[in-house]
């Protein structure tokens, strides 16, 4: 399969304060994820960061990662 590559480009306002490339790779990588394109992991690849940190953004952000409760991860995983 071939990989495509797009250039984007973005104003931005000259007040911004965060880091505006990764902002946007992760902004992506986290609608692909929702939309079901692209699994967690995968996700996190596209972001640039870590499995660890992508979980930690999206639980940040509130956003459910697997369809599982605290409490039926723990019985799926059997963990006490």
């Amino acid at each position: 399969m071939l990989s495509r590559e797009v250039v984007v480009r973005v104003k931005v306002p000259s007040h911004y304060a965060g880091d505006v490339e990764r902002d946007v790779r992760l902004a992506y990588a986290i609608d692909l994820f929702l939309r079901g394109i692209v699994s967690v992991e995968r996700a996190a690849e596209l972001a640039g960061v870590s499995l660890y940190d992508f979980l930690v953004e999206l639980r940040r952000r509130e956003i459910q990662t697997y369809p599982y409760s605290d409490e039926e991860l723990r019985e799926e995983l059997e963990i006490e």
